[in-house]
């Protein structure tokens, strides 16, 4: 798990004073996702895969949680439906963007429909990862 970063948060920044839980196996896209978010105003939070982030999400109760689909044990579809069951009984809900190379109009249709609230393909554009997160509400 990487821990955010102390004192980054900023505002007035574009995801200023979010909490974002991201969820990737890639140690390369995990740091690249961290790096734009935080760069972006965003408190991050990253594990590698969907046992962890189950425990972080409840741990951190994000805004947001920013995940990939494919991982070698459980995939992106588990996590989704377990943060889904966890808001149940919570009465609260973080918006979900699923950032995968699962391509297809079907595989977007599938995530959506599965409980994700916005999807972007890889490779994704920053900028575009921080309008998606900006823009669902807080």
């Amino acid at each position: 798990m990487i821990e955010p970063r102390q004192g980054k948060t900023n505002p007035a920044l574009p995801l200023g004073g979010r909490q974002v839980l991201v969820v990737e196996d890639d140690s390369d896209t995990r740091e690249i996702l961290k790096f734009v978010l935080e760069e972006n105003g965003a408190s991050v939070v990253a594990t590698d895969a969907v046992d962890k982030a189950i425990l972080e999400f409840q741990r951190i109760q994000p805004d947001a949680v920013v995940a990939d689909l494919g991982f070698p044990e459980y995939n992106g579809f588990a996590l989704i439906a377990k943060i889904r069951e966890i808001e149940r009984t919570t009465r609260s809900r973080s918006k979900c963007i699923a950032v995968t190379a699962f391509a297809t109009t079907a595989d977007r249709d599938t995530a959506l429909y599965s409980g994700y609230d916005a999807y972007i393909a890889k490779p994704f554009e920053p900028a575009e990862l921080v309008k998606t997160v900006a823009a669902l509400p807080a």
